[in-house]
């Protein structure tokens, strides 16, 4: 396992035995998972329950990854409180998180980040104990909730003809939403195809943030309606012809597209794929999306 190799083996190992000991005159509380630190890998890291009473009732389950504590720090994710009765609180692992101590989602996410923020400040330490603790003093009325409710909608256009004017309707239908887009360029100074063509686009795809699903339907059905997004082949104004790539609901605390200090609307190009999928890849459901509980 990467963990040995990097010789954070032993401090998983050390960490688990004083946690342990911590929790030992506290029945219920802590609970071992598995798997046995030698035999933990990257898909199936060692992790371990502890009960919370406060600022709520509710579990805390801690993941140890491979790189811990030497180059990252634990992973925390809230879960439903253990029942009286010695349940799962009605799901376990696959309970919805909500149900831990009647909180909301918005308020799990933000538990969720402050300990990560807790963590993150003992980098390269041994700091599970320490960031569980911190929770002690947590109120629920002073969580930062972040943004909750915002929608993004990623579309893709195969080609744009006229980009000056594409940029410019594009800006006008996002409407002060943040509104990022990127592209390829295409060399057409030959070409009669793109006779009409005003330092067209390829390959084009557009991610534009709204405050709340009704602005996001709002934009995107202006997106295919509106008929001078573009110019055709021939010169003549037009509609454009997009794929929709993904719609969904931000996470509270995931960056906008574009931020409002840059203008709230940029463009950029790409060159290669895995150009694209660098600039793309943070801003996808898989990693902006809010969590599915």
């Amino acid at each position: 396992m990467a963990a040995l190799a990097a010789g954070n083996g032993a401090e998983h190992v050390s960490e688990l035995k004083s946690l342990r000991l911590e929790f030992k005159g506290a029945a219920g509380v802590f609970e071992f998972l598995g798997p046995k630190v030698p035999e933990a890998t990257a898909a199936n890291p060692t992790r371990m329950r502890v009960q919370r009473t406060a600022p709520a009732p509710f579990a805390v389950v801690v993941e140890l990854p491979a790189e811990y504590p030497s180059d990252a720090p634990p992973v925390f994710r809230i879960e439903a409180a253990a029942s009286p009765a010695g349940g799962d609180g009605g799901g376990g692992a696959a309970a919805a998180a909500a149900a831990a101590g009647g909180l909301e989602d918005a308020q799990v996410d933000a538990i969720e980040a402050f300990l990560a923020e807790q963590a993150g400040y003992m980098r390269g330490m041994a700091c599970i104990s320490a960031t569980l603790r911190s929770l002690d003093d947590l109120d629920l009325a002073d969580l930062d909730l972040g943004s909750p409710g915002r929608f993004r909608s990623i579309f893709t256009l195969d080609l744009v003809n006229n980009s000056p004017h594409f940029k410019k309707a594009l800006e006008g239908a996002a409407a002060g939403n943040p509104c990022a887009f990127f592209y390829r360029t295409i060399a057409c100074q030959n070409n009669a195809k793109f006779s009409f063509a005003v330092d067209p686009l390829r390959s084009v795809f557009v991610v534009c943030d709204a405050p709340d699903k009704a602005a996001a339907v709002s934009f995107m059905k202006t997106m295919r309606t509106d008929g001078a997004m573009d110019y055709d082949m021939l010169g003549k104004i037009s509609k454009v012809q997009l794929s929709v790539v993904e719609e969904f609901e931000l996470a509270p605390f995931a960056p906008l597209c574009v931020e409002e200090s840059a203008g709230c609307f940029a463009g950029a190009e790409y060159r290669t794929d895995e150009d694209r999928e660098a600039l793309m890849g943070p801003l996808m459901a898989s990693t902006a999306g809010v969590k599915k509980r």
